[in-house]
């Protein structure tokens, strides 16, 4: 039954009511409202670490994980995230150097999919901790036309491993830069910028600024320019939901069309700050 839904904010997302993620069914539910709305919220759901991965095949091919040290045991492509301490470390992945846009998908062999989401534990006493969405079908409708123009016919180049290495160079980043079959596994995408959803036919930006390795066409100084003033247009306030995680909160959000980042807590201060989420990265399937 699809139920109550509801927006959860005017430019992307939707809450859809009376849904449960393990039923038959509920996958078409969810793909639906994702392509239309980006992002999907589903609450006080139960979800061992097997449903989650049902819901991923039922949604497209669950993918290897970028970090499969964070993966939970017997389950290897569902990553933790989070600040959780086991014997003395850090379990959990969390990208410690703030606030940075990006989808989820490039890097990968497969077409944009899914990721999912499910929050196992949250507690926040001094607030922060948030996750951000945004539409890039509404951020596309956002930009002047200039922009519009300036970006028509423009590829560039993602590379996970680039991203990677910023993010292991940290200071404190428990996340190694990686080698070999690793590094290899996750290759450079070359991807246009404005795109056309094949489900919805709805015109989009499509891109990871963190992740860029090139732009051809107009050298890396002057592409990231442009990409980052298309950036401050999209990342607006007033086109972002910021989710509060409670435990049991499920989002499915379509990585051709959903930015997503972290908003900052108190990552060294557990247990009396606890949070842990379970992720699966889908692959779109031919």
């Amino acid at each position: 039954m699809a139920g109550i839904s509801r927006q959860l904010h005017p430019s992307v997302g939707i809450e859809l009511g009376q849904i449960d993620a393990t039923a038959s069914g509920s996958s078409g539910h969810i793909r639906l409202a994702a392509h239309m709305h980006a992002c999907v919220l589903l609450r006080e759901q139960t979800l061992s670490p097997a449903d989650l991965e049902r819901l991923a095949h039922a949604l497209g091919i669950p993918l290897p994980p970028y970090r499969p040290q964070y993966s939970v045991p017997g389950h290897e492509t569902i990553v933790r995230i989070g600040n959780v301490v086991r014997d003395g470390k850090v379990s959990t992945y969390l990208n410690r150097g703030g606030i940075e846009w990006h989808t989820d998908s490039p890097g990968s062999a497969h077409p944009p999919g899914y990721s999912l989401l499910y929050c196992v534990e949250s507690d926040m006493p001094d607030g922060g901790g948030e996750t951000g969405f945004l539409s890039t079908v509404s951020g596309y409708t956002a930009l002047p036309a200039d922009l519009k123009d300036r970006l028509s016919g423009l590829t560039l180049v993602h590379s996970f491993n680039t991203f990677n290495d910023q993010v292991a160079g940290y200071a404190g980043s428990d996340v190694l830069a990686q080698s070999g079959e690793l590094r290899e596994r996750n290759a450079d995408t070359h991807d246009p910028v404005v795109q056309t959803h094949p489900s919805t036919a709805a015109r989009h930006l499509y891109f990871s600024h963190a992740m860029i390795q090139d732009i051809p066409a107009l050298g890396l100084d002057e592409g990231m320019k442009l990409i980052m003033a298309v950036h401050d247009v999209i990342t607006a306030d007033d086109l972002v939901y910021k989710h509060k995680w409670a435990p049991g909160d499920l989002i499915v959000f379509d990585n051709r069309i959903c930015l997503h980042t972290p908003y900052p807590y108190a990552f060294d201060d557990y247990p009396r700050t606890r949070r842990l989420l379970h992720q699966i990265i889908v692959g779109g399937r031919t």
